[in-house]
């Protein structure tokens, strides 16, 4: 998809109904475990703020010229597992500080894509973004509804 024909405000929209859908939730529930799998609210935004991070990198490896793919990553399971790992002890406010400067990240390099004319290739991009904050908007909403919220 160019990053000129709606690519940046498709992500946008998808974005915003994420946050909607985190709207409300009192930070017991955050924090809880069990909210989408085994993963607490907490969980799911560092997940969401990884692949944020990784979309930004892979816009900016076509920006580079280099594949947006970098050989031999690991299978997105394995990765999930270690990222999750990784954010485990962070303090809540860590991970809402991540999730919110990796989108900037992403929405700087779209830009910078946008202006320099660039394709960035729908599944490079859909996966880790619009599709992703879909699929786990869903999983809010869900969680919700479990709350009675």
């Amino acid at each position: 998809m160019h990053a000129g024909n709606g690519l940046i405000e498709r992500i946008e929209t998808h974005w915003r109904e994420l946050l909607a859908a985190l709207e409300g939730i009192p930070e017991e529930h955050v924090l809880a475990p069990g909210a989408v799998g085994a993963w607490s609210v907490k969980d799911l935004l560092g997940h969401i703020a990884f692949w944020d991070g990784e979309a930004a990198a892979r816009v900016r490896r076509i920006l580079a010229g280099e594949p947006a793919r970098r050989p031999g990553e690991p299978h997105w399971q394995r990765r999930n597992a270690r990222e999750a790992a990784l954010r485990a002890d962070w303090p809540l406010e860590r991970v809402w500080s991540e999730l919110h400067d990796t989108h900037m990240a992403l929405l700087l390099a779209l830009q910078e894509a946008r202006e320099a004319g660039k394709t960035i290739p729908r599944d490079v991009i859909a996966g880790c973004t619009y599709e992703h904050y879909q699929a786990h908007r869903d999983d809010l909403h869900a969680y919700r509804e479990r709350l009675g919220r």
